[in-house]
């Protein structure tokens, strides 16, 4: 016996929920940099994108952004530190 209900015939991935992509950095040592790097005006809007995926693959891997990854992200782009407030 055959089974020729349309319901036998249906796909099992039909309830899976498409996970959202992450676009902006969680941490707020991340989102800091990726700000100054989107309100920077000497890099290319491609360079700009490819700078903040980097940045919230790092926060992935690494769970924070290391102050050894912010320099190395502001050398890129040509940005100074910010001054700490005193």
């Amino acid at each position: 016996m055959t089974k020729t209900k349309p319901e036998h015939h249906r796909g099992t991935n039909g309830s899976v929920v498409a996970v959202a992509k992450q676009t902006w950095p969680s941490t707020t040592a991340g989102a800091q940099l990726a700000t100054e790097i989107r309100d920077c005006g000497t890099c290319a809007n491609d360079t700009k994108a490819r700078l903040t995926r980097e940045i919230i693959d790092h926060e992935a891997s690494h769970g924070l952004c290391t102050q050894t990854f912010l320099k190395k992200i502001r050398k890129q782009v040509g940005l100074r530190a910010p001054t700490p407030v005193r």
